[in-house]
């Protein structure tokens, strides 16, 4: 009975932190052309989630340069834009 008590506080308190992991940060590659790349991958992002990283950061509209989506591996998504002046 306690080890099945311990089990599920484990598994709870893995789903909480997956559910509120750390989302990867925006970095800006280009200067000069103003040109950011952003990963939003596995179980905490999705590919909305790039696309309102992406509009964040440019206050709004924007222009997708590459996107780039596997399902492997808990899924792995990139997104490189530029704002839209």
């Amino acid at each position: 009975m306690k080890k099945n008590i311990l089990f599920v506080i484990v598994f709870v308190t893995g789903c909480a932190q997956l559910q509120h992991g750390q989302m990867q940060s925006v970095k800006l590659i280009s200067p000069k052309d103003g040109i950011y790349f952003t990963t939003c991958s596995g179980a905490v992002e999705s590919s909305l989630t790039c696309n309102q990283k992406a509009s964040d950061t440019c206050k709004g509209d924007y222009l997708v340069i590459k996107r780039f989506e596997t399902l492997m591996n808990g899924g792995h998504r990139e997104l490189t834009f530029q704002c839209k002046k």
